[in-house]
């Protein structure tokens, strides 16, 4: 079943010399589906056939066809076929005509995030936009091999590419460790990236990847700071939980991984607070996100006295707990973790 497109713009005025251009109408506004044949014919012109090329394609005479392009015309308004190609390629690239066309560079050629396809075994490059021509230092990458563009690729990356390119499955990798052009200069970063399957026979992967290394060396850095301070955290009676912006669980002392368990801790969120049944002290209440709960921290407002019932899945009990927390600045002043502390709260039963 042919998929309809929709199109943008009611009946346009092509005639009209001070109304709205037919082209911002076109896209401002929203009308009807085209037809299964409008859409054929639309996609042929965008092929570069002429009406008697696509008469003889579709079974149409080329009259028929020749109607349908004028309609097509009208319907989308614009002036001619070259014009109807580009809305037929820019509804393939972004399935709407919602978007400038200048814009669709900026999605893949301009964009910040760093793309490129490579087809087959050898991972032959057949395309890549700005960004990852700049990481990897190469003008021209069309035709190379990845290995010889990054002959000191992590293996991790070249086995998730090629169980992309064998499986047919997306895979992605976290903070891959890698060496590419950053500043101007060969450096090694850290990379979140995306190894895609594209349809059809030829083994095309896409690769996408964000540049992730200041968000890590930051929390690289929290985590040598909290190291040379471990002996000192570790004699304080309470227990300590420091946990960086991204949610991920830093540091926790002696006290903490005896009252809490001894790990591994999963970033701090919703899902992995489940096990601990967050309640309020006084009502019984289960809480709000555990991520709420701590915003007012991470925005650099210390957290007082909350009393809070939980369930020690290390101690198999529940506990009243203190809760209190205060945010680490960092050097330009904005707050890079929080440092929590938790006291159980000792329940004595009231005397007879």
């Amino acid at each position: 079943m042919r998929t309809h497109i929709r199109v943008e713009g009611g009946e346009p005025q092509l005639n009209d010399p001070i109304g709205t251009p037919p082209e911002a109408e076109r896209r401002q506004t929203r009308g009807r589906r085209l037809t299964d044949k409008q859409t054929l014919v639309l996609e042929l012109v965008a092929e570069g056939l002429e009406n008697k090329e696509i008469a003889h394609r579709m079974g149409l005479s080329e009259q028929a066809v020749k109607e349908h392009v004028s309609a097509l015309l009208h319907r989308l308004a614009v002036r001619n076929r070259a014009a109807l190609a580009e809305i037929a390629t820019e509804i393939k690239i972004a399935g709407t005509m919602q978007l400038r066309p200048e814009w669709l560079s900026y999605i893949y050629q301009q964009s910040p995030v760093a793309s490129a396809v490579v087809r087959g075994p050898d991972h032959i490059y057949v395309s890549a936009n700005d960004a990852y021509r700049r990481a990897a230092g190469v003008v021209d990458l069309v035709g190379l091999r990845m290995i010889d563009v990054f002959p000191n690729a992590n293996p991790r990356a070249m086995a998730l590419l090629a169980e992309a390119l064998a499986t047919g499955e997306t895979k992605v990798a976290h903070e891959m460790a890698g060496h590419w052009i950053r500043d101007g200069k060969m450096s090694e970063g850290y990379v979140d990236v995306v190894f895609q399957p594209l349809p059809g026979t030829d083994g095309g992967i896409t690769i996408s990847g964000v540049d992730v290394t200041t968000q890590v060396l930051a929390r690289q850095s929290l985590a040598d700071l909290s190291a040379e301070q471990l002996a000192l955290l570790d004699l304080v009676p309470n227990a300590i939980v420091v946990i960086d912006r991204a949610g991920t669980v830093v540091k926790v002392n002696r006290a903490a991984q005896t009252l809490l368990g001894g790990g591994p801790f999963k970033d701090v969120s919703s899902e992995s607070a489940k096990p601990y049944r967050l309640r309020d002290a006084v009502t019984g209440r289960d809480l709000p996100a555990v991520e709420k709960g701590l915003a007012g921290a991470f925005e650099g407002h210390p957290l007082r006295d909350v009393r809070v019932r939980l369930f020690l899945p290390a101690l198999g009990r529940d506990a009243s707990v203190r809760i209190d927390a205060d945010p680490v600045h960092g050097a330009d002043g904005t707050v890079r973790a929080i440092v929590t502390a938790i006291t159980e709260v000792v329940e004595h039963e009231a005397s007879a």
